[in-house]
């Protein structure tokens, strides 16, 4: 017996949607914040608020999103009387785009270290 094409398609697609890993703080944002963000964003440091844990970092998502769609973090030139920052580039487009999917999806904060599997 021969499937129509349409058939096919469906079958495509719902296998793909099997395969979407939710993006979580632990497995995918974590390791964005510490190689980018924590730097001057934990405690003892210049920002004014901590990115290390989940619990620090999560009440955050929504301007965290904001400022990286709107590339304003991390800052490339500090004020003035401060100078560069001499590691602090932008953030790579699949780096953005993990964090606007982990808010966009929840803000989840996975398990342990690893995050979800």
């Amino acid at each position: 017996m021969r499937l129509p094409a349409s058939t096919l398609l469906f079958i495509v697609v719902s296998a793909s949607a099997f395969t979407h890993r939710p993006v979580t703080f632990n497995r995918d944002v974590q390791p964005i914040l510490m190689a980018n963000c924590q730097g001057c964003h934990s405690p003892g440091h210049l920002a004014p608020m901590s990115l290390v844990t989940y619990e620090e970092t999560a009440p955050w998502a929504r301007e965290i999103r904001a400022m990286v769609v709107n590339e304003k973090m991390p800052p490339k030139i500090a004020e003035s009387h401060i100078g560069l920052f001499g590691d602090s580039g932008r953030l790579s487009p699949a780096e953005i785009d993990t964090i606007v999917r982990w808010v966009d999806e929840g803000a989840r904060e996975g398990k342990g270290s690893g995050g979800l599997r």
